[in-house]
């Protein structure tokens, strides 16, 4: 289960939090080589993903497709392999479009930047979410500027880790590496 959680954690992670380090390290093409990640639920067709907000209790399975096996699965978007990742049968997900509508904001608004636990997101209509996992969604104003954004908010954020330290999220409590 660690092992799992420690997975989900890195793979989504990285793809929600790039940036986060410093706000003025804007060059995003060491991500360029990134694999095609797919979310399959059951009894749906298979969805191209950024990143997912999810219980991690709701994995099933995840697997990797390396290269020339990904292309000739996916085509040439997973040139850089795929990263399938397998839900449960309850699990249930909505996407950004989704998201938005059920949280009453305006389609004229959904171009807003968006932040996901307070770091910007990039690729935010990629985003899958599962709704139970969702505190609030609202358009936010920076305080010196104010400029809105979208702010979304979940109940398990995602947290940078001290050196030495890898964090866990779910039952599982705070776990210090050595």
């Amino acid at each position: 289960m660690i092992k799992l959680s420690l997975t989900f954690t890195f793979l989504f992670g990285i793809l929600s939090c790039f940036g986060q380090a410093s706000y003025l390290d804007k060059d995003t093409s060491k991500y360029k080589n990134s694999p095609l990640y797919i979310l399959k639920l059951p009894q749906q067709a298979p969805l191209l993903t950024a990143s997912l907000i999810i219980n991690v209790n709701d994995l099933d399975s995840i697997s990797v497709k390396k290269n020339p096996e990904s292309v000739k699965l996916y085509g040439k978007k997973a040139v850089n392999g795929a990263i399938v990742i397998y839900l449960k049968d309850r699990a249930s997900v909505v996407s950004y479009d989704q998201l938005l509508t059920d949280f009453n904001i305006a389609y004229s608004d959904s171009k807003l930047p968006v932040f996901i636990d307070s770091v910007m997101t990039v690729q935010a209509n990629d985003t899958y979410f599962e709704l139970e996992g969702i505190k609030s969604v609202k358009i936010a104003k920076e305080k010196s500027t104010e400029m809105p954004y979208i702010s979304i908010l979940s109940i398990y954020p995602l947290n940078r880790p001290k050196k030495g330290e890898v964090y866990i999220k779910g039952k599982n409590r705070n776990v210090k590496a050595n």
